[in-house]
């Protein structure tokens, strides 16, 4: 087994105390959460995949839409200038497919799950798509360039 039933449960009691509905999937070994948020931005929603290991967990959060061949690079930049400071998670794009998403990664070694850190790497994977989301589909459909785009996200 690749994952911790513990941790497993202690994320279910996390996830079931904080409101968050959330689906649990055991495939190949494997242990994960499925969640879908509502947000503010022009995106909507994103969804999340928490996969559960021996004594960590990741989050994958996904945007709805992928950048086509034709705004990666400019795309690529755009996360690159989001990216620089931010001090928990990242944006990341496959270059082959154009996915977006947000990670974030806790290592939780044989302590009880600290919730606080918990409660961080499952909202603020949502948050920073919320709070970044409008200007991404700026640059997304070629409104704007990914320089014009990350200064108009501190007008705000």
């Amino acid at each position: 087994m690749a994952y911790s039933k513990e941790l497993v449960s202690q994320i279910g009691d996390f996830l079931k105390s904080a409101g968050i509905t959330a689906a649990f999937e055991e495939k190949d070994g494997n242990a994960f959460f499925s969640i879908r948020m509502k947000l503010r931005c022009k995106l909507q929603t994103a969804q999340m995949i928490l996969l559960v290991r021996q004594d960590n967990f990741a989050t994958l959060t996904t945007l709805p839409l992928a950048a086509d061949e034709n705004h990666r690079l400019a795309m690529a930049e755009f996360l690159t200038r989001v990216n620089w400071g931010l001090r928990n998670g990242n944006f990341e794009m496959s270059m082959n497919t154009g996915e977006i998403r947000y990670k974030t990664y806790v290592h939780t070694g044989a302590q009880p799950l600290d919730v606080s850190a918990a409660r961080n790497a499952v909202l603020l994977p949502f948050l920073m798509i919320d709070r970044f989301g409008d200007a991404l589909l700026e640059v997304l459909f070629g409104f704007k360039s990914p320089r014009e785009a990350f200064e108009s996200l501190s007008a705000k």
